[in-house]
């Protein structure tokens, strides 16, 4: 093109040197200021250009970070030929920020990327003045288009000249020969089901009603069995023979969902009869002999007030509706065993990560992705998915026995009739000025919606709340939805210095291909940049988007099938941390709730144990620490101590605020010579285990030594147990108090703890954080932040040991915390925490609860539980190993008695069992960095297959139960065990259990 754009082309190497990262931050910036200008601009013209220009822009910053991450350079000509033209925008002179002398187009553009960085957090007003000065005021249309069509022809050189493109994965990475792909019969289906709703709602009341629905989430992937059905509730006389024909065959497919009228909502089911060949349908579908008339005589829907009138007389019935020829006919009522509690209002997936952040755990997570993936598959282009939808518009019902199933619904409004209603869905079969403008030329806008909720889903915050933590601002755009734009900027990063959340995530995680392939432009669209026609975009959601996800599921839970994943969430409790709820529904109706209240009776997770004074035999460690005992009824001084009655504690006593080291539960008052004698031996068994397969194959010194930090209360280095492990000791921080560089233990339970990593890792190399001092034994929020951090920024660790917790995530500080712990996980690290010592009585501790975490709890040298270790989770993997009558080092200050020269302790605790599965760890990530391939030693640094090798080494032989509900972590070279054998069995053993 001959313009002034072409003629402002800067002269630089051939392969562009520095001006690859100036043309990245500047599409970045372009982008962000054409998306705005186009939202408040009332030329229609000009609407068109910004349109235009930042979806030009989103093609030239995905080819620049494409080169980035591939160290490929982009033509130099090129890209320099790309700027001329962006800098065409940019005035010359005039502009106040600028001197008055004449400056370099490279200058220019840095100075608007300097400047735009900080006026986008201020007000809308700054932002459009400083848009209206710098982007080519007074720019005529013929300019415009000049510049529209020279990004353009760049934009498809850089296509050209990058065919291979990272963005285009190829599908056959996460194909399957086992799996094919579902039928998209739901889809029709499911808006056949609103546009018959819509048909029958008027009527000719007095008032006119505000009907709403809420229609149940699912993957409809495979159909159940077909069982008898049971009678509808009709006098006898009213019910119809409905013989078997040829329809039989065809099957129905059916929708439970939710009617309401003013808000009082009513289960009602949907039938539909199918075309043959459709081979799925919702979870718990019953399906039964139909006549040749579909409508078999019923009565048809004409005022849709009327049924739902009637559903408020039938108690414990739910109305079934049949669709027939885009009309409902009633067919009666029938028994639910869904009985929602009418008093407490449905709880949106927003509202669960603002308020309700313990209800998530790995499982939940993962079943709730795959659910909602799903949900785009099937509903995008329908009424039911909304412009704008998101976690809030998803809701779960609680129900009258204070259950929560894990039964996503989407909610809508049936529109009001009015003479300029026009529904707005997402569409997707064709194309849309609007969608185009809003999301940056994205063709199907409902994916970057799935996206956000991903997002979401995998971090439990709220995508503003994402933002917020990265400091970046959010169009506020008229419909409600969030833009590309900022979905790009908290998920990418907004500057190329800057991390967004997407680095929080492992790199070879099928989560993350499926958030990638959602906001990836260029897979929604043909190659000649238009729409992809209904069938083609249902078919590439599948294999680029749900599909991954369907993976992101088995391959952490492979035991849950994928045909069978509707009706395994629904028996799960999502209130209850996933639990399966073992017990029906009530016959009679339970008392009801206080509105409002979700599950008030629900056992507080995770929590432990505090202690009255009078039971807790410990020294006094001063007087502030005395009076804040007292205050909180209290917590121990990590010294020995009986367990008190469980009875004679109530409620009140139990403070769910503060952070606690769990050690030092013992039942009998003392330590037993014999426990401990026990212990030594087993502890031995291990060390045949590392004698064999580790001292006699690594190198000295080790060439790649596992990495391990200790958050604990400092360490006695000048112990007997360290001086032949000096070499051990790589790095200390005291972030208890910043001004002093040594971690002296005055405690005695971080040397007690270290001693013991490094009995069962003795090749490791350890790196010690005080957290915390003798006159402070709960551990800060903000102190456990800072030390994670720098555990994995600045040692970059492979293993983090924590053996302490709080009671629940309901503390100050939280937020900040498991932001720490997702950055961490997202590195790869393995996080290991104290499970608590509340016995029986409460659950989990945090952060031992969290999902990226793994929890440890405490056995017996024989395997049993110990007492005071929570019970086992159900449909979890619990870890456990021996917690009881432990012996380490303690600080030689602390050990005053004679009789004990080598200064050691028996002590007990979920605290103690953490340490000794971290050693564990250490030694299998050795094992598989010795023995194993480089691949597969980098697969066990994620926590789901350290998990799954853990519970391998746990099992013995195929009839395996764990006890108490325990995989208890055991090592020995008998026969039973799993390095029992020779090493080449042994590496098969893991090899297979990786891939599971």
């Amino acid at each position: 093109m001959q313009s002034k754009a072409g003629e402002m082309a800067i002269s630089a190497p051939e392969d562009g040197g520095g001006n690859d990262d100036l043309l990245l931050k500047t599409s970045e910036t372009v982008l962000q200021m054409a998306e705005i200008a186009r939202i408040n601009d009332f030329n229609e013209e000009t609407r068109v250009f910004y349109s235009h220009l930042g979806s030009h822009c989103v093609r030239l910053r995905d080819h620049s970070r494409r080169a980035r991450q591939t160290s490929s350079p982009l033509n130099g000509e090129l890209v320099n030929q790309t700027l001329g033209h962006l800098g065409y925008l940019v005035p010359e002179s005039g502009l106040q920020e600028l001197p008055s002398y004449t400056v370099t187009l490279e200058f220019r553009l840095g100075a608007l990327n300097l400047h735009w960085n900080e006026v986008r957090k201020q007000h809308d007003e700054a932002k459009l003045e400083f848009i209206s000065r710098w982007l080519k005021p007074g720019a005529s249309e013929e300019q415009r288009g000049e510049v529209d069509k020279a990004l353009e022809s760049c934009a498809d050189d850089f296509d050209k000249q990058q065919p291979e493109q990272s963005s285009k994965k190829s599908a056959d990475k996460f194909a399957s020969p086992d799996i094919g792909e579902p039928s998209y019969a739901v889809w029709k289906a499911a808006q056949s089901i609103f546009d018959a709703l819509l048909d029958c709602k008027g009527c000719s009341c007095p008032s006119q009603h505000e009907f709403g629905a809420k229609l149940e989430l699912g993957t409809y992937r495979k159909p159940e069995k077909k069982i008898d059905k049971k009678p509808l509730i009709k006098p006898i006389r009213n019910r119809v023979q409905k013989p078997r024909g040829d329809n039989d065959a065809a099957g129905e497919l059916g929708f439970d969902m939710f009617l309401s009228m003013e808000r009082d909502w009513h289960e009602v089911r949907v039938q539909i009869v199918k075309e043959r060949g459709v081979c799925f349908n919702l979870p718990g579908e019953v399906v039964s002999p139909r006549g040749s008339s579909a409508a078999d005589g019923r009565a048809k829907v004409e005022r849709l007030c009327r049924p739902i009138a009637k559903t408020k007389t039938k108690a414990l019935q739910r109305l079934v509706l049949k669709l027939t020829s885009g009309q409902l006919f009633e067919m009666g009522f029938e028994k639910s065993n869904f009985r929602i509690d009418k008093t407490a209002e449905p709880i949106s997936l927003s509202q669960c990560f603002e308020d309700r952040h313990e209800f998530f755990t790995e499982k939940t997570k993962r079943i709730l992705s795959l659910i909602i993936g799903y949900t785009v598959l099937h509903l995008n282009g329908t009424s039911w998915l909304q412009l704008g939808w998101g976690s809030a518009n998803i809701k779960f019902f609680q129900t009258t026995s204070c259950k929560t199933p894990l039964r996503p619904f989407i909610q809508t409004q049936l529109p009001k009739a009015t003479p300029d209603f026009r529904l707005v869905v997402n569409g997707g079969d064709g194309d849309d000025d609007t969608s185009d403008e809003l999301d940056s030329g994205h063709r199907c806008p409902a994916l970057v919606a799935l996206a956000v909720v991903l997002m979401e889903v995998y971090f439990v915050k709220p995508f503003k709340k994402l933002a917020e933590m990265h400091d970046i601002p959010l169009i506020e755009d008229p419909s409600g939805r969030i833009t590309l734009i900022d979905v790009d900027q908290v998920f990418n990063g907004e500057e190329i210095e800057k991390e967004g959340w997407r680095s929080q995530i492992p790199e070879d995680s099928a989560l993350l291909t499926a958030i990638d392939n959602c906001l990836d432009c260029e897979l929604w669209e043909d190659e000649e940049r238009r729409a992809l026609d209904g069938g083609t975009l249902r078919s590439r959601i599948y294999q680029r988007v749900v599909r991954p996800l369907e993976l992101h599921l088995t391959h952490g839970f492979s035991q849950i099938p994928l045909d069978g994943v509707d009706k395994y969430a629904r028996d799960l409790d999502f209130g209850k941390w996933g639990q399966v709820m073992t017990s029906q529904e009530p016959d009679g109706q339970a008392a009801p709730l206080s509105p409002g209240v979700l599950t008030p009776t629900r056992t507080p997770s995770p929590a432990f144990m505090l202690l009255v004074p009078s039971q807790v035999g410990v020294r006094p460690i001063g007087p502030d620490f005395s009076k804040h005992m007292h205050q909180y009824l209290p917590s121990h001084s990590l010294v020995s101590y009986p367990t008190p009655d469980l009875d004679s504690i109530s409620n009140s006593d139990v403070d769910y605020k503060v952070s606690q080291f769990f050690d030092d539960e013992m039942g009998d008052g003392e330590y037993s010579t014999a426990k401990t004698q026990r212990y030594l031996t087993w502890r031995s068994e291990y060390e045949k285990v590392y004698e064999k397969f580790i001292k006699k194959h690594i190198p000295d010194p080790p060439s790649k030594p596992v990495k391990i930090a200790i958050l604990d209360t400092g360490i006695d280095r000048d112990h007997y147990a360290f001086e032949a492990l000096e070499e051990n000791l790589k790095g200390k921080r005291n972030c208890y108090n910043e001004s002093q560089k040594n971690v002296p233990d005055r405690n005695g339970h971080g040397t007690f703890a270290a001693s013991l990593i490094l009995d069962y890792a003795p090749d490791a190399m350890l790196y010690v954080i005080k957290i915390t001092d003798k006159e402070n034994a709960r551990p800060a929020a903000k102190i456990v932040v800072n030390a994670i951090n720098h555990a994995v920024d600045k040692w970059n660790v492979d293993i983090i040991s924590m053996s302490f917790g709080w009671p629940s995530s309901d503390f100050d500080g939280y937020d900040a915390l498991q932001a720490a712990i997702d950055k961490a996980y997202g590195k790869k690290v393995l996080m290991f925490a104290a499970a608590a010592n509340s016995g029986g009585r409460l659950g989990r501790a945090y952060p031992a609860s969290s999902s990226q975490v793994i929890c440890v709890h405490s056995t017996n040298t024989y395997g049993s539980a110990s007492d005071f270790s929570p019970t086992a989770e159900p449909n979890a993997i619990n870890i456990a190993t021996v917690g009881e009558s432990i012996q380490s080092a303690w600080p030689m200050l602390l050990c005053r008695d004679k009789s004990n020269p080598k200064c050691v302790e028996s002590r007990s605790g979920t605290s103690y069992a953490t340490p000794i599965v971290a050693g564990i760890a250490a030694f299998l990530l050795q094992y598989a960095r010795l023995h194993l391939r480089e691949s597969a030693a980098l697969e066990l640094k994620r926590k789901e297959k350290m998990e799954a090798l853990l519970r391998r080494c746990a099992e013995r032989g195929p009839n395996y139960k764990p006890r108490d509900g325990y995989f208890y972590v055991e090592l020995s070279l008998n026969g039973h065990n799993l390095f029992g054998e020779e090493l080449e069995w042994v590496n098969h053993e893991i090899l297979k259990t990786l891939k599971t």
